[in-house]
């Protein structure tokens, strides 16, 4: 991690300028931005699987549209990585000002419903093996862990994050992108308040069966 002084330190630019460049790469995702300071964001550190990388999101691109003029909601496209969703294309609902996500945003996977969405199609030793490379605590530990994704998987793989239980307010659900090894990704939609899963759930599971179908296609 580098602090917005050590970039402008590094490369000789004034801090204004190096905030601004800085913001315009994390929109993009090149570089991403937390409390502890900058470093690569997802379209870099996928580097080495760029195609698959791009691929997908140029396979989500038009579902996400479609959810976000559909829902009125924002539509994020969500991977999972080191125990991670890193949001990696995000649309819609720019009167939403209550949902904070931007591209290169990440999240602890248990605490998204993106995140939720992938792992309730993962088996015991993969849900493990990625908590564990998180390297996060939580008090309510592995067991309720497993309740939620047993709700997850009876939803038929529709995670749901209540927003009235959050600090933030803002509720989302998701559903994984299936691959032919299991799921490489996630859809979800987010808004401040409520939202009305059953109803939204039909078309958030066809986004994602849409995505999957157009990256296969992809990779033919």
């Amino acid at each position: 991690y580098l602090l917005l002084e050590d970039v402008a330190g590094i490369t000789g630019l004034p801090r204004s300028t190096a905030f601004r460049l800085l913001s315009q790469l994390s929109d993009r995702a090149w570089v991403q931005h937390d409390a502890e300071g900058y470093v690569l964001g997802p379209r870099l550190s996928y580097r080495g699987l760029s195609s698959d990388f791009e691929g997908l999101r140029a396979a989500a691109r038009p579902e996400l549209i479609d959810l976000a003029g559909a829902t009125g909601m924002v539509a994020h496209l969500g991977i999972l990585r080191g125990g991670f969703i890193d949001y990696v294309d995000r649309t819609g609902a720019e009167g939403q000002a209550g949902v904070s996500t931007r591209i290169g945003t990440r999240i602890y996977a248990p605490e998204s419903a993106s995140g939720m969405a992938i792992l309730s199609w993962l088996d015991a030793a993969q849900v493990d093996s990625v908590i564990a490379g998180a390297g996060v605590e939580r008090a309510s530990g592995r067991s309720e862990l497993n309740r939620r994704l047993s709700s997850v998987r009876r939803r038929q793989g529709i995670a749901f994050q209540d927003g009235s239980t959050r600090p933030s307010g803002v509720s989302s659900v998701g559903a994984a992108i299936l691959g032919d090894e299991g799921p490489v990704g996630a859809i979800s939609l987010a808004r401040r308040g409520s939202i009305p899963v059953q109803s939204v759930s039909p078309l958030l599971l066809r986004a994602a069966d849409s995505t999957a179908a157009a990256f296969r296609a992809g990779h033919c």
